[in-house]
């Protein structure tokens, strides 16, 4: 009967861990064909390009998950010839000209054929929802092969995952800041489920877990450089454990994981320079030392961006605040409402329980030095120290990114509210919770048409006066105004005085979306009489003196309209005009379209 009840709970398990990924496959899906372009994924696709002609770009990043996309330029994509600029980096300093470089090749790439244009965009996209994917399968495997999380843990860490805003907006991006965070969650975790398991499992099921350990991490260290948090926390992990083998007379297993970290370690150098060795294969010096040279280059170029100041929008001001302010100020709103519900009522049953049981905790913390609960409180260190580094690297930065900058906290966040559910041990508090859970993925469904620009409704005013977060405004809507603009016939074939726009530096924006989708839609236009035209200038063109009959912005220019209105005339006309008038086409309260005359 048991063998019975087990079989029919693993069949369970996989059916809800199949809706979780076949879900999360549904929503990328979908927002993969809903968005435009965003601002740094040109960069990214250039960078892609350039490794096929063997003259490396963008070292601000590692290069595995951009070489992916290379692989997939290569082969669906091969015949293009754009000329790539050889950049020297100066270690330590930033340099516009490398910075500029991937998005001008990206942007040259994209433009050439406007045929390719989607299905590049999608292909390559698709391989990091790919990527971004593997989480789930991962919660199934570390809870019913390897058998570190509970069922109650992981799933709902999973519906917390799949049903975020926060990350499956970004799931689909050609960017690095889901993957970041994912994989360094995974990393700590399969880490912890080795030590977990180091002296209940037999060597063929610890080698398995090391050889998930590495592939995991190997993905977590080359998403992002800021993922190199990650090395002297395994470092440190691994010494210690070894020098603990030793010592309790384990030496066939010490030397066996000394042994398995040297070669570890050992190909990851020579892996880091196989990369850089076919992506600068076109340039000289590909020794292995010119190579790794070239990874340091990156980290340093990477540095050198980072110490930038940047003011966040807040309170119809752009204000200067730390990362944790920043945070502290939008997290509310950013976040599914249910998860405020989910944490409160986890957070109430955990509370009482260990009122319940604090003999025990009490127990525990007057013999923390027992060799058993020392190792407890040893693996809820390393649990916990991959964010608490994070947060005490970036809390005093005032170079805000955006929202997405946190999701290397966010994720953890997840996991201790679904780390609280073990403390339910009564019926009705399982179906409360489930309800709540389920409330949650109701929210999440909801707010998908939102894509990037999700708010949720504990914001009440439009979303613009809310930041000018990345997460927000990021360009995703620009095809969208361009759509509405054709699908109506509102654009004659010259552009005499017809439309003025300005909205998020995003290079392929609203007029190469018209160029593009022109010649696919077959919609006759001079498209150079609209690439000639003169953009609106936020602070300086009165809007009530244009001769233009339609006014396209999105709500970046908003807000600096609004910022500047206190000292600037003409910004404070606009504002009053723009909060006095509807637009006659707006999305997501991102683009807006105005009919002047």
């Amino acid at each position: 009967m048991k063998v019975k009840a087990l079989q029919t709970n693993q069949i369970t398990a996989i059916f809800f861990y199949g809706f979780l990924f076949v879900s999360y496959w549904t929503i990328g899906f979908y927002l993969i064909g809903q968005t435009s372009i965003t601002s740094d994924e040109s960069a990214y696709i250039g960078a892609a390009y350039s490794y096929t002609q063997g003259i490396g770009l963008n070292q601000e990043h590692p290069l595995f998950f951009k070489l992916i996309n290379s692989a997939i330029i290569l082969k669906y994509f091969p015949n293009y010839e754009i000329a790539i600029p050889v950049i020297n980096l100066v270690r330590g300093e930033e340099n516009i000209e490398a910075r500029l470089a991937a998005f001008n090749v990206g942007y040259q790439m994209l433009m050439m054929r406007p045929d390719n244009y989607h299905d590049i965009l999608y292909s390559l996209r698709i391989s990091y929802l790919f990527f971004n994917s593997l989480f789930v399968p991962f919660l199934y495997i570390y809870t019913f092969v390897v058998r570190f999380f509970s069922f109650r843990v992981s799933a709902c860490l999973g519906i917390l995952y799949v049903f975020s805003p926060s990350f499956y907006s970004h799931n689909f991006l050609i960017a690095f800041d889901v993957l970041v965070s994912v994989y360094a969650f995974m990393t700590i975790m399969a880490l912890m489920a080795f030590l977990k398991n180091l002296f209940v499992s037999n060597y063929r099921q610890l080698f398995i877990q090391l050889i998930l350990f590495t592939l995991i991490s190997f993905m977590a260290i080359n998403a992002k450089f800021s993922n190199l948090i990650l090395t002297p926390i395994i470092l440190t992990s691994s010494l210690i454990v070894i020098i603990y083998l030793f010592k309790t007379n384990k030496k066939d297993l010490a030397i066996i994981l000394l042994s398995f970290s040297i070669i570890v370690f050992g190909i990851f150098m020579i892996t880091t320079s196989l990369m850089y060795d076919w992506a600068f294969r076109s340039l000289p010096q590909q020794s292995i030392f010119d190579n790794l040279n070239r990874y340091f280059q990156g980290i340093f170029f990477n540095l050198s961006t980072a110490g930038g100041v940047r003011e966040p929008f807040w309170n119809g001001q752009f204000v200067s605040m730390n990362s944790l302010e920043y945070f502290s100020k939008i997290f509310w709103f950013k976040e599914n409402p249910g998860l405020f519900i989910v944490a409160f009522l986890v957070l109430i049953i955990a509370t009482r329980r260990m009122k319940i049981q604090r003999h025990k905790l009490y127990e525990f913390w007057q013999n923390w030095r027992h060799p058993h609960n020392l190792w407890q409180l040893s693996l809820i260190i390393l649990g916990v120290a991959y964010p608490a580094i994070y947060f005490a690297l970036t809390y005093r930065s005032r170079f805000i990114i955006g929202y997405r900058y946190f999701y290397p906290l966010i994720i953890f966040i997840y996991f201790g509210i679904a780390l609280l559910t073990v403390f339910i041990r009564h019926k009705w508090q399982q179906y409360v919770v489930i309800g709540s859970l389920s409330l949650y993925v109701y929210l999440g469904i909801l707010g998908i048409p939102q894509s990037l620009s999700y708010v949720n409704p504990l914001w009440t005013q439009e979303k613009w006066q809310l930041t000018d977060d990345s997460t927000i405004n990021w360009g995703q809507e620009t095809q969208h105004g361009v759509e509405y603009l054709l699908t109506h016939h509102l654009l004659p074939e010259t552009n005499n005085k017809i439309i003025t726009h300005q909205t998020f530096g995003v290079n392929i924006n609203f007029t190469q979306y018209l160029d593009i989708l022109s010649q696919q839609q077959d919609y006759p236009l001079d498209i150079q009489s609209y690439y000639a035209h003169s953009p609106f200038h936020a602070t300086q063109s009165d809007i009530t003196k244009l001769s233009e009959k339609y006014l396209l912005i999105d709500s970046t220019v908003k807000q600096q309209i609004a910022a500047n209105a206190h000292n600037n005339p003409i910004a404070a006309k606009n504002l009053e005009l723009l909060e006095n008038n509807s637009p006659i086409y707006s999305r997501n309260d991102i683009i807006f379209l105005y009919q002047l005359r």
